[in-house]
């Protein structure tokens, strides 16, 4: 059967369902009655379940924690795992990053991509294989999690109520097949706030008035600001020596003093946390602006500040593989460790950093918390642990990793073996599944990062690959 015809067919529908569930801003709320997840996903996974039961799919709103859509008969169940969620738009955008701008062959959004695109394609190749009349001996089930960005609560409701999927695979990496994914631990740390032993308030004190940047732990932050007060000179001292940091392209920094303050802007390259050294960290280059201005004879008024530039300066710095934290670890099935400082705050005295690691398949947690911990606490930083993931190892020569390669070089001509990926996917949350798509290898769609974006000849291509594994996997 060429699905290829199928899925140009639905080009149309396509286009439109994705840009309408693009313009859904699904990023995790609060939560209501009935939405777990807050008002927007709930919208996302309604809608979605809505377009399954109108192509004649089973569905099931899973208390708004997840939802699916069924196809078939048998005992036992393909999996394809989505999630509707979506990380914040961050800054930088030069289209709305919900209005899933249509520009020739490109959708723009946040989402498009990373992972409403693939899912609506994974839906019409559902679609095509039950208008092809492929006749099946397994059930296939399209399962759509709803914070796959923020803690994976949907998925693990989903794992605790539903049945599991025998084998499964997710669109939501890139081809050809992803069967080792490291483990995925976010680390925050804490300075909280402490009176004693501040600086004297001379002319080379600078009071600390704002510090932030980033949004999430798993984001490579763009934007990091500091704001400072202080003696004129002093001020003007401190600015030029944060934007003689400045290099083309990036970090853009910016200096603007103004009623007796000092106004610091970073600007990175924003990306996903699972690739730290693919950006330009704004934090990074914030702490390094920070502690030159400090090397310059300068303090702030605020220990906490103050500890924790050094812990990141010393322990940190523009590393993203955790050497000199003793977590540079590496093995040959996943390659090596990564860490991405994603998120810096202080406030009412009191400064928390967070980390994004994904560590290799050999290691364990404790083997990444007790050298972090065990340093931190020198500078009086304290940790506690947050989402974490296990890691994913899929054997290469297994069923499902052969029969996805099988249709991978069915579509490209090209014979591949699996690979590995930091980034982390539903696959981990099963056993037996692989990440599967959507992407090409080398391709880039911005996920996680301004004008994230999908095409549509990638929706159409998708749908008529992933309609080939439904048929493999679960057909006759």
């Amino acid at each position: 059967m060429d699905f290829s015809i199928l899925a140009d067919q639905y080009r149309d529908e396509i286009i439109r369902k994705t840009q309408e569930l693009v313009r859904i801003p699904s990023i995790e709320g609060e939560p209501r009655a009935g939405m777990p997840m807050g008002e927007d996903v709930n919208k996302a996974l309604v809608y979605t379940l809505d377009i399954c039961k109108e192509l004649g799919f089973r569905t099931k709103n899973v208390d708004g924690y997840a939802g699916y859509a069924e196809y078939g008969s048998g005992d036992e169940l393909v999996g394809i795992l989505c999630h509707l969620d979506v990380v914040p738009a961050g800054e930088g955008w030069t289209r709305p990053p919900f209005g899933a701008a249509l520009e020739d062959d490109r959708i723009f959004g946040r989402g498009t991509s990373d992972n409403k695109g693939p899912t609506i394609s994974a839906i019409y190749a559902l679609k095509a294989v039950q208008e092809a009349g492929i006749s099946l001996k397994r059930r296939v089930r399209l399962i759509f999690g709803t914070n796959e960005e923020s803690g994976w609560r949907g998925i693990e409701y989903y794992r605790l109520h539903e049945e599991k999927p025998h084998m499964a695979f997710v669109p939501d990496a890139s081809y050809p097949v992803i069967n080792v994914e490291k483990g995925i631990v976010h680390v925050h740390l804490t300075h909280a706030a402490d009176s004693s032993q501040l600086p004297s308030a001379d002319s080379r004190t600078l009071r600390v008035l704002q510090l932030e940047g980033g949004h999430r732990a798993n984001m490579i932050p763009r934007i990091c600001t500091c704001k400072l007060a202080g003696d004129a000179e002093a001020l003007q001292k401190a600015a030029a020596i944060a934007q003689g940091l400045q290099q083309d392209p990036y970090p853009k920094i910016g200096a603007v003093i103004q009623a007796g303050e000092l106004a610091l802007t970073v600007e990175g390259l924003a990306g996903h946390g699972s690739t730290p050294a693919a950006g330009v960290n704004a934090i990074s280059y914030m702490i390094r602006a920070l502690h030159q201005i400090e090397e310059a004879g300068f303090s702030f008024d605020s220990r906490a500040v103050s500890q924790t530039i050094d812990f990141l300066i010393d322990n940190v710095g523009f590393e993203t593989n955790g050497q000199s934290l003793g977590i540079g670890y590496q093995d040959a099935v996943s390659g090596e460790l990564t860490l991405n400082v994603g998120t810096l705050r202080y406030a009412d005295g009191e400064t928390k950093v967070s980390f994004d690691i994904r560590y290799p398949v050999t290691r364990g947690l404790a083997d990444i918390l007790e050298p972090i911990k065990e340093a931190a606490s020198n500078y009086g930083l304290s940790l506690t642990q947050g989402h974490s993931n296990r890691p994913l190892h899929v054997p290469e020569d297994g069923f499902l990793v052969q029969k996805l390669l099988s249709v991978y070089e069915k579509h490209t001509g090209e014979k591949a073996r699996p690979l590995s990926i930091g980034g982390g996917t539903y696959a981990r949350a099963f056993d037996n599944a692989v990440a599967f798509g959507a992407t090409m290898p080398g391709e880039q769609r911005n996920v996680h990062r301004e004008d994230e974006f999908t095409t549509v000849s990638e929706l159409v291509r998708n749908t008529a690959i992933f309609a080939d594994a439904i048929a493999l996997l679960a057909g006759e």
